[in-house]
């Protein structure tokens, strides 16, 4: 019995690396064959919204930056089963074959220009960016995606939990306070994310996870409330403005639908028997 629990818990870490593997390897493929065709292109354009030029430049925010590379290791291990293994894999080559159809076809490059960073200790980890990294591959923004794919597994960790939601927090922010990326970058990132929840679902056929199913074409419809925002505040007038109010209705509803709080199951009986009897009178 022994030697077969083991022989399980050693083929589930061998599952666990061999998934690791192959995001891994398509990753690299995708990130600098889209590289190289960028550079190959000379000039490249740049999206940006006005009040980014307000954002500052944190040079301790590389740490969270940084720990992408880490979860991208660690949540391969974090998965509890095959199916949750396999769903991860599929959602990870997913949002990198189709981030990287993007890279190609609309091709952006980050266009603020970074400060020089004064500490040595930190002055490291953006050399590495600078050398290893490019100002290319914008949007829609991988460090975005995958943050919200990492946690679609951490999320069911008993321990570490709340201080992985944190850092995931972090990262995020970090990918604006490092000057690597710009705000529709975030928008289409987390966008790209919530497609591959929709197109790829967890345990579909159990109706105890439909509601989170579901919740992903609110959040779906927040974000590009937000990106519609802005866009015609940018080109338009300020008015475009309002759309944030719907955009907040939106995360409201599919943060209620996620979290299965009873507000939505129990409003949505409610009006059916309303009309019901509007019917019957």
């Amino acid at each position: 019995m022994l030697k077969r629990s083991m022989t399980e818990k050693q083929l589930k870490i061998r599952q666990q690396a061999f998934a690791l593997s192959v995001c891994t390897v398509i990753f690299m493929a995708v990130y600098n064959l889209c590289t190289w065709h960028a550079t190959s292109l000379g000039y490249l354009p740049s999206f940006t919204f006005d009040f980014e030029r307000s954002i500052p430049f944190v040079p301790l925010s590389i740490v969270p930056y940084m720990a992408s590379g880490v979860f991208f290791c660690l949540v391969f291990f974090s998965c509890k089963n095959k199916n949750q293994l396999k769903i991860l894999t599929w959602r990870m080559l997913f949002v990198i074959i189709i981030a990287g159809i993007f890279f190609i076809t609309v091709p952006l490059r980050f266009s603020l220009t970074k400060p020089e960073v004064s500490n040595s200790i930190l002055k490291l980890p953006f050399s590495f960016l600078h050398t290893f990294d490019s100002p290319f591959n914008q949007s829609p923004s991988l460090h975005i995606a995958f943050a919200f794919i990492f946690w679609s597994v951490f999320k069911d960790l008993t321990k570490w939990r709340m201080f992985l939601m944190i850092w995931l927090i972090l990262l995020g922010v970090s990918t604006l306070t490092t000057y690597q990326h710009h705000v529709i970058d975030i928008l289409t990132g987390a966008i790209l994310a919530h497609v591959s929840f929709i197109i790829i679902p967890y345990r579909k056929k159990n109706p105890k996870y439909r509601s989170c199913w579901l919740a992903n074409y609110y959040f779906i419809s927040g974000w590009i409330l937000i990106l519609a925002a802005l866009l015609l505040h940018k080109y338009f007038a300020t008015e475009g403005l309002i759309l944030l109010l719907p955009a907040l209705i939106m995360m409201i509803i599919g943060y209620c639908y996620q979290k299965n709080t009873g507000i939505i199951s129990q409003f949505m009986p409610t009006v059916k028997q309303n009309m019901y009897q509007s019917e019957k009178n």
